[in-house]
């Protein structure tokens, strides 16, 4: 064998921990409720039962379960040190090739199980009170511009905003904010203050 590829080949399979794990490790998730969605790091993997190879990295990734009708849960899931990486001693070519392609890397799991659980009582309530702040805070920082609109009786930009807030029609909110002459008094008249 011609001795100026024996480098470049002893370089590409040097990296031990990519050679006999891969780049990536397939995760199984699965969960009490079928048809779970599964979100890798804010990205939609799959839905449960699923296997989804996920990419190796030194960093621990979230995972994020979402159903209609159950509350979201998150879990998150930790590398550890590939154990094959240690047959790297072979040279720095070896450790590079395995940290450019994670497989030094490892999750310490193949597999997620999720248990989904139902909104409770307090989970609906604590739900009304964001959205209410969120009504609230959008009404008092743009209350010019939705007096204006209002006024005029158009459908602007932050009416659309607020009936997408508040889940009121246009219509409807045009009559409540010409009915309060103050940001602090449209924000109690939106969520209900007195």
């Amino acid at each position: 064998m011609n001795k100026k590829y024996i480098l470049p080949i002893f370089m590409i399979l040097s990296g031990c921990g990519t050679i006999f794990s891969g780049s990536t490790q397939d995760m199984r998730f699965d969960s009490n409720v079928k048809g779970v969605e599964i979100y890798v790091s804010g990205i939609k993997a799959c839905k449960t039962p699923c296997v989804y190879p996920l990419d190796k990295g030194s960093g621990n990734i979230i995972i994020t379960a979402k159903k209609k009708g159950y509350e979201e849960q998150q879990q998150i899931l930790k590398t550890k040190f590939n154990n094959f990486a240690i047959l790297n001693l072979t040279g720095w070519p070896s450790w590079l090739v395995d940290v450019a392609t994670g497989g030094m890397w490892q999750y310490k799991q193949d597999g997620v199980y999720i248990d989904m659980e139902k909104p409770t009582k307090n989970y609906a309530k604590l739900k009304e009170i964001k959205k209410n702040i969120n009504i609230r805070r959008f009404a008092l920082l743009n209350y010019p511009s939705l007096k204006l609109e209002a006024a005029q009786g158009s459908v602007g930009e932050y009416i659309t905003a607020l009936s997408y807030l508040s889940g009121l029609s246009d219509e409807k909110l045009i009559g409540i904010i010409n009915k309060n002459n103050n940001e602090i008094k449209l924000a109690h008249s939106l969520t209900g203050i007195k």
